[in-house]
């Protein structure tokens, strides 16, 4: 990956750059930042955690921290959008979609150019991106910069959104893999029921399978295990509703489920380093982790 993409993702929030993805063509790599790519030219046959798609020209595909890529093969005209989202901005872009929502445009190709009005929607889009990286790098209103990114973003899921409704997938760009079956049935069920059950145990009972091949399976198509995949989840949960709603703690306690007050707060502050008051009051502007 581009060294200096990389590295204007944790200074201004945001970068973007075109790419043919030579990178990820037979090398096994893991998004440290949530991505967004856009098919400009060309097809290419990857995978993303396990699974394998067919990304064509006018397509869409998000892949969150952690995702891992594999490119099997792309025509030798193939070019590529790929703009890189820190955790914040991400969170932020997002905040209006439900988890549910999340769960089903994530790690999966969209047709975003089925007309010409389609495509210009899209490029406009990337249009103002450009415009914006440009203004991030010479002026000291960064924070400016920042929060039209996430429209800029949060117009590029609501138009995902809105495609899919109109448009349910055929099933064409997605070829299944059923040795990585229970890891989607693992997803589902924990889009499902993370607001109520964190406990490995209860995941593997309802797949009916141990939670050592539940651990085994989760490792294999994400490099993480599944607590690690639970926590993580529930995180980016209560960060989005800390960030972006006005609930009171003891509601979050209701909603996610957590015995107490104290429960939630030493929860959130071993898996952020921030209490829960000190996360909220500080917002967007906190670095959780080191992207």
């Amino acid at each position: 990956m581009n060294n200096i993409y990389l590295k204007k993702i944790p200074l201004q929030g945001f970068a973007t750059i075109q790419s043919s993805l030579q990178q990820f063509v037979q090398h096994v790599y893991q998004m440290q930042h949530t991505s967004i790519f856009y098919c400009l030219q060309g097809e290419a046959l990857f995978t993303i955690d396990g699974h394998k798609y067919r990304f064509t020209q006018g397509q869409l595909i998000i892949c969150p921290t952690g995702s891992n890529i594999l490119l099997l093969d792309i025509t030798s005209d193939f070019s590529s959008r790929l703009l890189g989202l820190s955790k914040h901005i991400w969170l932020a872009a997002r905040s209006a979609m439900s988890p549910e929502t999340m769960h089903s445009i994530e790690r999966r190709t969209h047709q975003g150019c089925n007309n010409k009005l389609e495509k210009e929607f899209i490029d406009n889009i990337f249009r103002q991106i450009d415009i914006l990286e440009t203004e991030a790098g010479n002026s000291k209103d960064l924070e400016f910069c920042r929060q039209n990114i996430i429209l800029a973003v949060n117009s590029l899921l609501l138009y995902i959104q809105h495609i899919n409704k109109e448009n349910e997938p055929t099933g064409k760009e997605y070829i299944s893999e059923s040795k990585d079956k229970q890891f989607y049935e693992f997803r589902a069920l924990l889009n499902k029921k993370f607001r109520e059950e964190r406990s490995v145990q209860y995941y593997a009972d309802n797949l009916n399978i141990s939670t050592r091949n539940l651990n085994a399976i989760c490792q294999r198509s994400s490099g993480q295990n599944a607590k690690e995949i639970i926590d993580h989840y529930t995180i980016i949960e209560l960060q989005v509703a800390l960030m972006y709603t006005h609930k009171n703690f003891q509601e979050l306690v209701s909603e996610f489920h957590f015995p107490d007050q104290s429960y939630l707060n030493r929860y959130f502050k071993r898996h952020t380093g921030y209490s829960l008051s000190e996360f909220r009051t500080k917002g967007v502007m906190v670095d959780l982790d080191t992207e």
